[in-house]
């Protein structure tokens, strides 16, 4: 009796041993649900078609907004912001740039850099030394512009501080013209460069011994406003090449 009993017992113990070994195999062969690999992330997106604007595309994560997670996710939601860059004027085949309604030649040496706000629609760096730098800004505000000419005039010209104390538009030289047959008023003034302010600058800017020449141009599109402005050695050295940019001016 004692002998069955045992054999019995040795018996059930191999079918208990067999049975966890080939439940121990199927787990590893189907993993349960939460333990699976991550998906294959999906393909890179093609490029844009030529003469698209460019743009950057970014993925965040953030934390969902209800607290409520997803138990298989690491807990955060993918956000994908798609973000424009900003360009520098087209070039068309024969060299020339292209803001606007204008096409103009500009200055071999001069570097284009996109602009850092929407009113800016070309900006260039001009060569200069260490502390006598100096840039071109285009500015267009849309089809009625940002007031009148006089107005824009004595937002220019008030940014410059005469060291006897005149004022800057009586010393300052104001010429009516034409650039690619339409009406425009060319300035020149030097003195100290005050300006309160700005968002791409950072802070207040004063600095003597600067010099500005600027330009305001009707087109059908509504006016565009040249501004150059910086230390009176870089801007005097580039006057002739900044007067024949503009000279250069066509409507496309």
């Amino acid at each position: 009796m004692n002998s069955g009993h045992t054999h019995y017992s040795q018996a059930m113990h191999r079918g208990v041993l067999l049975f966890a070994l080939l439940f121990t195999v199927s787990c590893k062969k189907h993993p349960p649900a939460g333990d699976q690999p991550p998906a294959t992330p999906p393909p890179a997106t093609a490029p844009s078609a030529a003469g698209a604007t460019p743009s950057v595309t970014t993925t965040t994560k953030t934390a969902p907004a209800n607290g409520t997670v997803d138990p298989a996710s690491d807990g955060t939601r993918a956000v994908t912001v798609e973000t424009k860059i900003a360009k520098v004027p087209d070039k068309l085949p024969d060299g020339r740039l292209v803001v606007g309604p204008f096409s103009f030649v500009a200055p071999a040496t001069w570097t284009a850099s996109p602009p850092t706000s929407g009113m800016r629609a070309a900006e260039f760096v001009l060569p200069a030394k260490p502390g006598a730098e100096a840039a071109l800004v285009v500015f267009y505000f849309g089809p009625k512009g940002a007031g009148s000419v006089d107005d824009n005039l004595d937002r220019w010209l008030g940014q410059f501080q005469q060291p006897d104390g005149k004022d800057s538009r009586s010393v300052a030289k104001i010429e009516k013209t034409q650039f690619a047959g339409q009406d425009a008023t060319y300035v020149s003034v030097t003195g100290r460069f005050v300006s309160g302010p700005m968002p791409t600058a950072g802070g207040p800017i004063d600095k003597p011994d600067q010099q500005m020449l600027g330009a305001i141009v009707a087109s059908p599109s509504g006016p565009y406003y040249f501004k150059l402005v910086g230390a009176k050695s870089t801007v005097t050295a580039n006057a002739a090449a900044f007067r024949s940019m503009l000279e250069s001016l066509k409507v496309q």
